[in-house]
């Protein structure tokens, strides 16, 4: 098993004050004791109540305002955070379950939905969580459950958080299937020379390492295999993200795809100082102070200075001419 320092930046999304979600609707409602926190999970798909489906919850951090805090398993992983969408946070949820999987975290609760398909996570502290579901087969169709990323917090002393989770849905069918796991590159046009000339992929079946793959121009930087149509869970981690790099990892039943977005540096200069050659002394570039304007234009002054100046030198040469005419 691959240790957790193999596993370096993960792109994320921003903590929203109050609660971060990649699901479909969220309501608050009073808890049955004061003070207690839970989440409930109700698994429905159209008119297809999902009863016996199991899931796994995470406490994967904290947040104070906007600082992330992650617990000690992942501390080690730098976070993008920009503007949240539902998207984006959908995307963070998959990509953190997979970094989990490869971590071998124990979830703080599991359980499973009831006849009326739903599940009760409770006596939960302040904290970001993240909910993990396994397919369930329903007759001939098989429902593959999207992980939620969400937060209890302080928004009232006891709440109680209602969420709906998203699914995919396939018909069951025997043999085996095909699945795909594809690297690209976002944002580097300028900087092509700072990608790696491969990167390593691992392959988790079910919550164990299956495979290690290894993506490069060769291969179009992508992978296919083959496995058992057994609703196996797969998620896939790419270890030792390049430097400059932040990933991202998305995906469908059967696809997975690694983004690595680049993150140019700050741009520094080094100051040159009288202090001893073992000391340097390094400046952050910044943009020049601008005075603060008030409404006034500045551009008219030289050109009025101008005009002014011409209109004093002509007034001159006339008076010094009408004295001359009088003598």
């Amino acid at each position: 098993m691959m240790k957790r320092e193999q596993y370096k930046r993960i792109a994320a999304v921003p903590m929203i004050a109050g609660l971060l979600l990649s699901i479909t609707m969220l309501t608050a409602q009073p808890a049955q004791a004061a003070g207690e926190k839970q989440i409930t999970l109700t698994c429905t798909q159209d008119e297809t109540i999902l009863t016996g489906m199991e899931w796994r919850l995470y406490r994967v951090g904290t947040r104070d305002g906007a600082a992330v805090s992650f617990i000690p398993e992942l501390a080690d992983y730098s976070l993008d955070l920009g503007d949240l969408s539902a998207e984006a946070v959908d995307t963070a949820a998959k990509t953190l379950e997979g970094y989990i999987t490869a971590a071998q975290l124990a979830p703080v609760a599991e359980g499973e939905t009831d006849t009326n398909g739903e599940l009760v996570f409770g006596g939960l502290e302040n904290g970001l969580y993240l909910a993990v579901g396994k397919s369930l087969q329903v007759q001939e169709i098989i429902y593959y459950p999207s992980a939620l990323l969400l937060e209890v917090n302080n928004a009232d002393t006891a709440l109680s958080y209602d969420a709906y989770p998203k699914f995919y849905a396939e018909n069951s069918s025997s043999g085996d299937t095909m699945y795909m796991v594809k690297k690209v590159w976002v944002d580097d046009d300028d900087a092509a020379q700072e990608r790696p000339t491969s990167v390593t992929v691992d392959l988790y079946q079910d919550g164990k390492l299956a495979d290690t793959v290894t993506l490069n121009e060769t291969n179009n930087w992508q992978y296919r295999w083959e496995a058992l149509d057994d609703a196996s869970e797969w998620v896939t981690v790419e270890r030792e993200i390049p430097v400059h790099y932040e990933v991202m990892i998305d995906r469908n039943m059967k696809q997975f795809l690694i983004r690595n977005t680049y993150k140019a540096p700050a741009s520094v200069t080094t100051a040159a100082t009288t202090a001893p050659p073992e000391t340097v002394t390094t400046a952050v570039t910044k943009e020049p102070a601008k005075l603060i304007q008030t409404g006034q234009l500045w551009w008219p002054v030289v050109p009025l200075t101008l005009g002014g100046g011409l209109l004093i030198g002509a007034g001159l040469s006339a008076r010094r001419k009408k004295r001359g005419d009088e003598a």
